[in-house]
């Protein structure tokens, strides 16, 4: 998990901290179902993916400065292969995020059937 968060970077951060949020407020949806908490959560959950899509483009955008750098890797035979590398590592913040934000929904769903009952 900590080479995970290393190759995503300083933005893992924010999408770890919107998602932990988002995930909490769902968390209460689900234990006191009431339709006053689901616009936080839905604001909640566009931040994180905001965050997400922050988080990748400055990722992409530090491959894209830090290979033709470095003029190792800027004329190595494997600049392919370490652009690969580069790109991988930048869908981090993605892999994090959208995992977080299927539990926070699913999580969601338990909340809304409940409302369901409550208001039959």
């Amino acid at each position: 998990m900590v080479e995970f968060m290393r190759a995503g970077g300083v933005p893992m951060w924010f999408v770890l901290l919107f998602g932990v949020l988002a995930l909490i407020a769902a968390g209460f949806f689900a234990w006191r179902p009431e339709p006053r908490k689901i616009d936080a959560i839905k604001a909640l959950s566009i931040a994180t993916v905001f965050s997400i899509a922050s988080a990748i483009v400055s990722d992409i955008a530090a491959v894209g400065s830090k290979v033709p750098a470095n003029p190792e890797w800027a004329h190595s035979p494997d600049l392919p292969l370490i652009v690969m590398q580069g790109v991988s590592e930048s869908m981090a913040p993605g892999i994090l995020g959208f995992s977080i934000l299927s539990l926070v929904w699913l999580v969601m769903s338990v909340g809304h059937r409940r409302l369901g009952r409550q208001l039959a």
